[in-house]
């Protein structure tokens, strides 16, 4: 580092250190009560929530045409690009359940306190504010303040652990060539990063996050009954040493399929590492309630919602990934209809394979899997009436009519884990229509018809719902009509011509109206054409 980036980040760390106390030392007076309106929902923390590795539908060597599924602009999140670049809050977050309002205010790389991350700004859980830059938790109670939230998701404590120093130490012990490899679990740079001393630290760190949480909302006008508070606990990347589809000697563990970690290193990454983090949170969680009983904490766990699903597991392949004669295993594409049960559901490490991806994508939960992650929260919300419990790969194969793997969620009591469970508050009606439009399916074919389902909420309201179409990012153009059932579905069919070329993109979107007014409009969904 140069004398002048020293000088930079010594004031960069100074203006951030007197931020803090500055902040410590004023607080915001609290509104007079929680606002009104139609409920919403909202999530804080970092990466594995914000949505880093959204973009990506699978892996692939040497290009990413094909698994490139929301494009260059799939983590922004402002007009035009990202509001707080490298937070990386992808189009694909878990919190845009669909069924309620979301807002994502997480950021890849945060830790519990507001840092800066090579110059780039990671607001933590907690209220710094200076220059326009905000905490995580002031902006949470500035948003709450002015929207109803009625659930928080908060994924916090990987990065204070040193997540990514963890897995550069292991790839970085991998590619050592024999007889100087090593397990990275056994290093000194691991077994400081985890040991009881940075372990108890770690969990002060995140009781203070979840209390910052807490007083964001108290700040914002809410009773403690108010809201729910839901801890996202980290899911397992990588498969055990048993299940991995590439040899540990050689490098083409790494080099081809992004899984540098030796055989002893896959099962205690899939093991203890995991335990450990997790351990830490429910046990911060539980400190904080000692501190603050009346708060609503539930704890959602998707350690094996990934399962047969991990980076390397020898059920899933590379997307157009060939076997040893030649004969192509893996998916053509991430749109194919069955992508979803042949591809990884986790980003690969990224060392060689880099493309237009970033390194910090590593390890992550990609498109299918946050879409999954997606799925868990949906059923935790469960209609307003906020609940805890364990959420894994569900039965059956393809996606949801929500375009989403299927997940099996089971609610329950994780107080064993650490986490007091009261009761949820009463869920509060909404006041406004929402429609949400069901997926069609991530492919057409020329000459075949697409399906689109939806329901049009609260039921009774009256009105129709009119569905618009746009054609390789075209205007909107007005489709069909219909008038919602009794329970509010709506469905609508649409014939994709014979002459519609390969690629074509066809775009949907439902808007419910009652006479010439507007209610809701619909989140868009689409599709391309693949041949005939």
């Amino acid at each position: 580092m140069t004398a002048s980036r020293c000088a930079a980040a010594l004031a960069a760390a100074l203006a951030l250190s007197a931020a803090l106390v500055g902040a410590t030392a004023h607080a915001a007076p609290t509104p007079a009560a929680s606002p009104s309106g139609q409920p919403w929902v909202a999530s804080v923390g970092d990466s594995f929530i914000a949505g880093e590795a959204g973009r990506w539908a699978g892996n692939q060597s040497g290009s990413t045409d094909d698994i490139d599924a929301l494009g260059s602009s799939a983590y922004w999140d402002a007009e035009g690009g990202e509001a707080i670049e490298f937070c990386h809050r992808s189009r694909s977050a878990p919190i845009h359940i669909g069924v309620v309002r979301s807002v994502n205010l997480a950021c890849s790389g945060a830790l519990t306190s507001t840092h800066f991350d090579d110059g780039a700004f990671k607001p933590g859980i907690d209220f710094y504010s200076k220059d326009g830059r905000k905490g995580q938790a002031l902006m949470l109670q500035e948003f709450a303040a002015d929207h109803r939230v009625r659930m928080v998701g908060l994924s916090i404590g990987g990065n204070d652990f040193g997540f990514e120093s963890i897995i550069t130490q292991c790839v970085t012990d991998f590619l050592r060539p024999w007889p100087f490899s090593a397990q990275c679990r056994n290093s000194a740079e691991v077994q400081r990063a985890l040991s009881p001393q940075r372990v108890d630290a770690v969990r002060a760190d995140i009781r203070e996050a979840i209390l910052n949480v807490a007083t964001a909302m108290e700040r914002a006008g809410y009773a403690d009954a108010e809201w729910t508070l839901v801890l996202q606990l980290y899911p397992r990347p990588l498969p055990s040493s048993d299940r991995v589809r590439y040899p540990q000697f050689g490098y083409g563990r790494q080099v081809v399929g992004g899984c540098g970690f030796t055989d002893d290193d896959l099962d205690w990454a899939a093991g203890p590492l995991v335990e450990t983090i997790n351990g830490t949170v429910t046990a911060a969680a539980a400190d904080a309630l000692e501190r603050r009983p009346g708060l609503q904490v539930e704890a959602m766990d998707p350690s094996r919602a990934f399962e047969e699903r991990q980076l390397c597991h020898d059920e899933v392949w590379r997307v157009r990934e060939r076997g040893s004669l030649g004969a192509l295993r893996g998916p053509s594409s991430w749109r194919d209809a069955d992508a979803v049960d042949r591809s990884e559901w986790v980003s690969e490490i990224n060392v060689v394979n880099l493309g237009e991806t970033y390194q910090e994508e590593s390890l992550h939960p990609n498109y299918w899997g946050q879409l999954a992650l997606r799925n868990c929260w949906r059923q935790v919300w469960n209609s307003g009436d906020v609940r805890g419990g364990t959420c894994t790969r569900g039965p059956g194969a393809g996606l949801t009519e929500d375009c989403e793997p299927r997940m099996t969620f089971v609610a329950g009591d994780p107080s064993s884990r650490g986490v007091v469970t009261p009761r949820a508050a009463p869920a509060v009606a909404q006041r406004d229509a929402e429609v949400s439009l069901r997926c069609p399916g991530i492919t057409v074919r020329a000459g075949s018809t697409a399906v689109l389902r939806g329901r049009v909420t609260p039921v009774g309201g009256g009105g129709e719902v009119l569905l618009q179409a746009s054609l390789d990012g075209g205007s909107w153009r007005d489709r069909a009509r219909a008038v919602p059932g009794p329970d509010g579905d709506f469905r609508f069919t649409q014939r994709i011509p014979r002459s519609a070329p390969e690629g074509r993109t066809y775009r949907w979107r439902v808007v419910a109206l009652s006479g010439s007014d507007v209610l809701a409009v619909s989140v868009v969904r689409s599709a391309s054409v693949r041949g005939r």
